[in-house]
């Protein structure tokens, strides 16, 4: 399995069938006008800090529902590589069994997205200081220093838990040992991990620019690039479970060898 037919494949899927799109333009859709009544009030007060007295608790609430509704985004997201398995194994979506086997294992999957933000930001507090030191004594150099090994954690941070997600989804396991096989995946795989997280990286880059792009249009232009964002993150949705449901199938002994091990034994 390649790279480059592993990303024509994904795809090639999204074009075979567009349905797959219809989870994310949901989620998408519903955290809308949190979101955008959040930018609005940041654009005010960018204009106006005068009137930051009133403004600052209204975003303050705003962000708070939208932390409240994070279990909504993270159970869509966490049906795609339901739906990329049916998709390979069955060749049609069922989006109700995708949603009950991802309600069966929500806790886990809830808890270990919580584990990896909390991962991210301990490792990430040193260079969090460094960017903060650096924009209060206005040293660029210690600023650029704490950004740039801010990425290296969330680069390095991304090969090693390429697959954690995609494993507690799957497969009926712990926390643990999902990250376990999901760290081991890509110990084994790291050359195509490697060029996959650069990939989504590049990818997720060029999403929030044109997401900011769109912006400029005003509150259309907002909701533009909400959507935008959205279909780029459905695209790197595909290619990861594809990716890991391939190298699982690589995995299995072939026909003959599991006779050659029943032998034996």
């Amino acid at each position: 399995m390649g790279l480059i037919s592993l990303l024509k494949g994904a795809f090639t899927e999204l074009l075979r069938d567009p349905k797959l799109f219809v989870p994310k333009m949901l989620s998408v859709t519903i955290f809308i006008p949190p979101y955008l009544a959040l930018a609005q009030i940041t654009a005010e007060l960018a204009r106006n800090p005068a009137s930051a007295a009133g403004l600052v608790d209204q975003a303050n609430t705003l962000t708070l529902i939208v932390l409240l509704m994070a279990p909504i985004w993270i159970f869509i997201d966490s049906m795609y590589p339901v739906l990329v398995q049916q998709r390979m194994e069955k060749g049609k979506l069922d989006f109700v069994a995708a949603a009950k086997h991802v309600l069966v294992r929500f806790l886990k999957i809830f808890l270990a997205f919580f584990a990896i933000l909390v991962l991210f930001f301990v490792v990430n507090i040193p260079f969090t200081l460094l960017i903060s030191l650096g924009m209060v004594t206005q040293m660029l150099p210690v600023v650029a220093v704490g950004v740039i090994g801010a990425v290296a954690v969330m680069f390095a941070g991304g090969i090693l838990l390429y697959f954690v997600p995609t494993t507690i989804i799957l497969e009926r396991t712990g926390i643990v040992n999902a990250f376990k096989t999901g760290y081991s995946l890509s110990r084994q795989n790291f050359s195509l991990v490697f060029w996959l997280t650069l990939f989504s990286f590049a990818v997720l880059f060029l999403g929030f620019y044109a997401e900011g792009a769109f912006q400029g249009l005003g509150t259309i232009g907002f909701i533009i690039g909400r959507y935008v964002g959205g279909i780029v993150t459905v695209y790197l949705y595909v290619v990861n479970p594809s990716a890991y449901l391939e190298l699982k199938e690589g995995e299995k002994p072939a026909p003959a060898e599991k006779r050659a091990k029943k032998r034996r034994k």
